[in-house]
């Protein structure tokens, strides 16, 4: 709500009241000022997201069994790939070895990727997934273990 305030002398204050952005993270509408991160509960089979130094965003982290579309946009500075692993390993405890996890361990299964893509760039990705707990990954050198992870799951 905006007040305006006018002086005994003469001067106009003008006073901005900004109580909808206050600490509720609210804006005057009600809207949540949250980031995508915080707000992705949500179920869906059409998932758009970004990856960008050093964070991959979804706008949702759960999914129907079926058929599941990913578009994917390269916020960042440098190229990223996005990959969709299955594993019941928690979101960031892959083990590296080197500077990224191997894609051929045992105890993971990569269904599929989008390879390396520039900065600037929008890539698409359907897939068919079956239920249970995945990560959604970047594993370019260094990637993974700078944060470039976020985990999802399939549902029946």
């Amino acid at each position: 709500m905006n007040r305006v305030f006018i002086t005994t002398g003469g001067t106009l204050a003008l006073v901005l009241l900004l109580n909808a952005c206050g600490a509720d993270g609210n804006d005057a509408n009600g809207a949540s000022d949250a980031s995508p991160v915080a707000t992705a509960a949500a179920t869906s089979n059409d998932i758009t997201g970004s990856v960008k130094e050093w964070e991959v965003n979804v706008d949702a982290t759960a999914a129907e069994a079926g058929t599941v579309d990913f578009t994917i946009a390269n916020e960042g500075t440098i190229g990223h790939e996005f990959l969709i692993v299955k594993t019941d390993i928690a979101p960031g405890d892959i083990p590296v070895e080197g500077d990224h996890f191997p894609e051929d361990a045992s105890d993971i299964e990569v269904i599929d990727e989008i390879g390396e893509f520039t900065k600037g760039t929008t890539e698409a990705l359907t897939v068919t997934l079956e239920p249970g707990s995945y990560q959604l990954v970047c594993n370019l050198p260094d990637h993974y273990e700078n944060g470039m992870f976020v985990g999802f799951e399939v549902l029946q």
